[in-house]
């Protein structure tokens, strides 16, 4: 099967077939200016997996992500804390990349910064004017947005209806309130800039992310990610600018837009409304594996409504996939002898099919993890009665489908003292003393073991995980 993925952009599904061409990938990433939340937590893990799938199904594949560390915010940030503007930045990048450290977030294969590409950033807006897209002010320069015909086809706007509430530049020299800056000059006070043609400045924010991706991924390229939050007027502006510079449509073959993470208020978690729980304070009460396993129980483009209950729904099912490993762990040392039957082959077989068509599908996660647990659960009692080698089998199948999600199950052996319990309740029980044995179980239970009796022997089950 061919990877599907909805774009935003046409509202249908795009065919990506295997090529020795790679798959070029973009991903807005974070603006720097404060410690990053779950719902940054949600896109960055959702682009993770869905680029260790897309490689280990075969595909080649780049993946460029941005650093915001020019920006209004992190200017007015760092001089409240007396800090100049690229150092403050510097300082939270730093925690971003630790945060993304913490959250197994490997894929990546650059994050650009957007002051390491003043040149090329100054080079498109130059573009931009000499074919009459922008123009200049006192206060900069601006895309004319009304010049670009196209303008409101990604996210579908009524441009006269958005001036009303759109979040609008104030110059009274802009000939349209729409018209966005791609090119500031500085202003009193602000302790960043950079020489340019319209006088000393910085970048707009939405230049900042075609010059990179122009520079690194070309004129056009595959696909473009990020937050639904930024579809308008981020995206809307990207495609402006790059068309405009570049005469090429599309620039962006398929767009992929990831779904807020809500409060229980029904709230976009944002800095702006300051009511975001950061990855630090997550991570705090809840392992990385209960973040990643929720993000990855609804589907990217669906809303999450965060709550204590999705959370602990998350960790339940860690423990139901944890314990059913230790099952496959302790019949791959004490099961019967044989290879991998038939049966067990042909349920492999059907899980993988299973899996890759939900994964194929617009990255339908919870598909996939719908295919793991019919697998886990086909089993019935049945399961105590494979082998060692169909064991190690389906455990082999199961961690590398897990690994791409990023999860880590490892084997925690029981302790010496449970053992050696678990011994002596089984020799109680032999001799019919169940009294004693009862006595021992509970003694097993205070060392944080439960005991399942198999048709196999007694399997001593850690109550609670790393998960």
């Amino acid at each position: 099967m061919a990877l599907v993925i909805h774009n935003t952009l046409t509202g249908k599904g795009e065919i990506f077939k295997k090529s020795k061409k790679p798959l070029k990938l973009f991903v807005c990433g974070p603006t720097v200016y404060g410690p990053a939340h779950i719902g940054h937590a949600r896109v960055e893990i959702v682009f993770d997996v869905f680029v260790r799938y897309a490689r280990d199904a075969g595909y080649r594949l780049t993946y460029i992500q941005n650093i915001t560390d020019v920006d209004d915010k992190i200017i007015a940030k760092a001089h409240e804390e007396g800090i100049a503007p690229l150092a403050f930045a510097r300082q939270w990048e730093k925690e971003y990349l630790l945060a993304m450290k913490d959250l197994r977030v490997t894929s990546v294969d650059r994050r650009a910064r957007a002051s390491s590409f003043i040149k090329e950033i100054q080079e498109q807006i130059a573009r931009l004017i000499a074919k009459g897209f922008a123009y200049e002010t006192s206060s900069g320069v601006y895309f004319e947005v009304r010049k670009f015909a196209d303008y409101g086809k990604l996210s579908k706007q009524d441009l006269d209806a958005v001036r009303h509430h759109y979040r609008i530049d104030p110059d009274p020299e802009k000939k349209d309130p729409l018209d966005f800056a791609v090119w500031k000059r500085v202003k009193a006070g602000e302790n960043i800039s950079w020489k340019s043609p319209w006088g000393e400045g910085r970048p707009g924010w939405h230049i900042e992310d075609t010059a990179i991706t122009e520079k690194l991924l070309g004129q056009q390229y595959d696909i473009h990610g990020g937050g639904l939050d930024l579809k308008f007027p981020h995206h809307e502006s990207e495609i402006a600018q790059q068309e405009a510079a570049s005469g090429k449509k599309p620039f962006v073959r398929v767009w992929m837009h990831v779904g807020l993470v809500m409060t229980v208020k029904g709230e976009k978690m944002s800095k702006s409304l300051k009511n975001t729980l950061t990855i630090a304070e997550f991570l705090k009460k809840n392992s990385v594996d209960v973040l990643r396993f929720m993000f990855m129980s609804a589907h990217y483009h669906s809303p999450i409504n965060y709550s204590a209950g999705v959370v602990a729904q998350s960790a339940a099912a860690l423990v139901t996939i944890h314990e059913f490993l230790g099952k496959l762990d302790f019949i791959a040392i004490t099961g019967k002898a044989g290879t991998v039957a038939r049966p067990v082959a042909t349920a492999i077989a059907k899980c993988e099919r299973a899996w890759s068509a939900a994964m194929d599908d617009d990255f339908n996660t919870p598909q996939a993890i719908g295919a793991l647990f019919s697998f886990m659960n086909g089993h019935g009692a049945s399961l105590w009665s494979i082998s060692r080698a169909e064991a190690a089998a389906e455990r082999s199948f199961l961690l590398k489908k897990l690994a791409i999600f990023g999860l880590v199950f490892k084997v925690q052996a029981a302790s010496v003292a449970a053992k050696t319990l678990l011994r002596k309740r089984e020799i109680a029980r032999i001799g019919g003393d169940f009294k004693s044995a009862d006595a021992v179980r509970k003694e097993i239970e205070s060392l944080g073991y439960a005991v399942e009796d198999t048709p196999i022997g007694p399997h001593l089950v850690l109550l609670k995980t790393n998960n």
